[in-house]
């Protein structure tokens, strides 16, 4: 059996104390690896939405540690939308999922980004807005307008995620989606969609007919 092989039908317990155990403390750390599985009902995605603090509060676990287990679901974020990010040219709504998915997924509150095209609705600029809490996050029109008038944008997709799950758009979500929309036609831009995530799907206003 290669090594391949070998690391490929490692249960998934083992395989996260193999990459995140320091060699001098292998013992001890992979009961505490074990213990910090069993805590997330073994599964990664709950894992996933662990913060430093959350793992922190897990007996035996220090900030090395802590950071060691953040660190793998970065690289994992960061190696699957690597090719996804050199997608530019925004065609649906589900482009725009796929584009940000990664970014939003996982996340234990909401943050706001906004996508900057062009006529031909190539992105020519993608902007954090704003990190809220997780319940809301602030979006501040004059800040997303002067990006746009920035880079020259001709278009503008909204996009925020709901840590609750919840797809459906709140009040505050359609009352800002629908003052951004009127602002951008006064000065000859378009908001072509705002699109809100959760980690099992998305809510596009566009499809929807509500824009």
């Amino acid at each position: 059996m290669n090594q391949l092989t070998e690391i490929q039908q490692m249960s998934d317990a083992a395989l996260l104390a193999l990459v995140c155990a320091h060699p001098q403390e292998q013992h001890q750390q992979q009961m505490i690896l074990e213990r910090t599985w069993r805590w997330h009902q073994r599964n990664w995605r709950t894992l996933a939405k662990s913060t430093e603090w959350d793992l922190l509060e897990i007996y035996g676990i220090d900030q090395a540690l802590a950071r060691r287990i953040i660190g793998i679901f970065e690289i994992s974020k960061r190696y699957q939308s690597a090719h996804i990010s050199q997608r530019r040219h925004i065609k649906a709504s589900k482009d725009v999922y796929n584009l940000l998915q990664l970014k939003l997924a996982d996340l234990d509150h909401e943050q706001f980004y906004v996508l900057y095209l062009n006529i031909s609705n190539e992105i020519i600029e993608i902007v954090q807005l704003s990190i809220g809490g997780r319940n809301s996050t602030i979006a501040d029109a004059k800040r997303i307008f002067q990006q746009a008038l920035r880079c020259a944008a001709t278009g503008l997709i909204l996009c925020h995620n709901h840590p609750s799950g919840q797809t459906k758009p709140s009040v505050q979500d359609q009352s800002l989606t629908r003052d951004i929309k009127e602002f951008a036609q006064l000065i000859d831009m378009k908001l072509l969609d705002h699109v809100i995530f959760t980690d099992n799907g998305y809510f596009s206003f566009a499809d929807e007919g509500m824009l």
